[in-house]
């Protein structure tokens, strides 16, 4: 990337009202220390710069280990119950069992030893670690009420009105015109959906041993790996087979101290999220988060907002109270920053645009999500899991260590290249 993207991120920099050292420092070649590696994906010839973990924030790599060459374990596929080998077919008519390189978890505890302080903080600085890792993906999710189309000069008719040239920006009035997106044929009332950046995705091999990691602190999660060793025996390009957004939510409660009768870590969203509604019951005390809907309250950072997906058809959490669903597909996102002004909230999960990954919601004025009975086109949300911690409000996103750290780095970078300094940051 060049120095001529800085102002296109700038500008998204302003969108999120995130630090410009995040996003801005993002697209600039550095080569100082403590910035930016860049990790550099062949198959489509990008270079994407991802930045290295705070000291003393956890590295889920290291729950993991590759065993390969005389190390690698029989490749195993699930007959019923039964984990099975393969066999090959040997030039003398013998067979042989199939060998193939698997991730091991070598480090399965819950809690870490990294924990300490309030987790709802320490899950927020432990997801912004996470996403700078993945090269500060953002995804929009949020949609404006009103779309542009060419009307020509001087207004009229835009479906008989000639199109403006393809020139300089004009001041004419009347050369787009806003309308409301239900009198739209070419988009009709869905939101938009835009990726503002792209970072490493999980077929990029730096981030291979990371998700792996991520099922490490899942239970079960071993045959998230087996599944995987398969996958990559028939393509070794291959993405995730199983869906690890859970594993990822899962891997930050473990991480931020949460044991495991405080959090159901599990593959699944729908194990730790029927633990909460179990807890808004009080059904299990242990449990440290309580399901509301969302017009019972308003999310914070800290907190998990959770929608329907796939076949899905919950609306509420008495829907999972009851199991009012054939399918059990959720996915939830960790809230790290909210704007009712802006009227906008950002989350970060996992396995989003297959990376960890920053999303921009569209909330009503109060700062509620937007769902799709109210925007047509988004997310199913309809619950907010919220820690039964006392205590004052934890800060956002802004003023994580994480990137306290990388605002730091960018300004010595600034100060040492004589390029603009980066925006002071700025409190939620």
């Amino acid at each position: 990337m060049s120095h001529a993207g800085t102002g296109r991120w700038a500008r998204i920099a302003g969108v999120l009202a995130l630090p410009t050292a995040l996003l801005g420092a993002a697209v600039i070649g550095m080569a100082a220390p403590a910035l930016p590696a860049r990790a550099q994906a062949a198959a489509y010839e990008r270079a994407i710069p991802n930045f290295p973990r705070p000291d003393g924030s956890p590295d889920p790599a290291l729950r993991v280990r590759l065993l390969q060459g005389a190390e690698a374990p029989p490749l195993l596929t699930r007959i019923g119950a039964q984990a099975e080998p393969l066999f090959r077919r040997l030039p003398d008519g013998s067979y042989a069992v199939v060998q193939a390189p698997r991730w091991q978890a070598v480090d399965t505890g819950c809690p870490a030893r990294y924990g300490g302080g309030d987790p709802r903080s320490r899950m927020i600085d432990l997801a912004a670690a996470e996403w700078a890792y993945f090269g500060l993906p953002v995804l929009d999710l949020s949609a404006a009420p009103s779309t542009a189309v060419p009307r020509g000069r001087g207004g009229g008719d835009p479906s008989t009105a000639t199109p403006p040239a393809i020139t300089a920006p004009s001041s004419d009035i009347g050369t787009f015109d806003i309308i409301d997106p239900s009198r739209n044929f070419s988009t009709g009332r869905r939101a938009t959906r835009s990726a503002l950046r792209l970072g490493l995705m999980e077929d990029d091999a730096q981030v291979d041993a990371t998700i792996a990691g991520y099922w490490a602190a899942v239970p079960g999660g071993d045959d998230a790996l087996r599944v995987q060793s398969l996958v990559r025996f028939g393509s070794r390009d291959a993405g995730w087979a199983m869906p690890w957004s859970a594993a990822f939510v899962s891997w930050l409660a473990c991480e931020a101290g949460f044991s495991s009768a405080q959090f159901r870590r599990s593959a699944s969203h729908f194990d730790y999220v029927s633990a909460a509604v179990q807890a808004r019951d009080g059904l299990d005390p242990d449990h440290a988060f309580v399901a509301y809907d969302l017009d019972e309250t308003l999310p914070r950072a800290g907190d998990l907002i959770c929608a329907a997906r796939a076949g899905s058809t919950f609306r509420s959490i008495a829907d999972v109270r009851d199991r009012n669903s054939d399918s059990q597909a959720l996915h939830c996102d960790l809230v790290v920053k909210t704007d009712p002004a802006a009227h906008r909230l950002y989350a970060v999960g996992g396995n989003v645009a297959q990376a960890v990954t920053l999303s921009v919601i569209a909330t009503d004025a109060g700062g509620r999500p937007l769902n799709d009975a109210l925007l047509p086109g988004s997310n199913r949300w309809f619950a907010i899991l919220q820690p039964r911690i006392a205590g004052a409000p934890v800060p956002g996103l802004d003023r994580t260590p994480t990137v306290l750290s990388l605002f730091q780095a960018w300004r010595r970078y600034a100060e040492a290249t004589g390029t603009p300094a980066p925006t002071p940051l700025k409190t939620p």
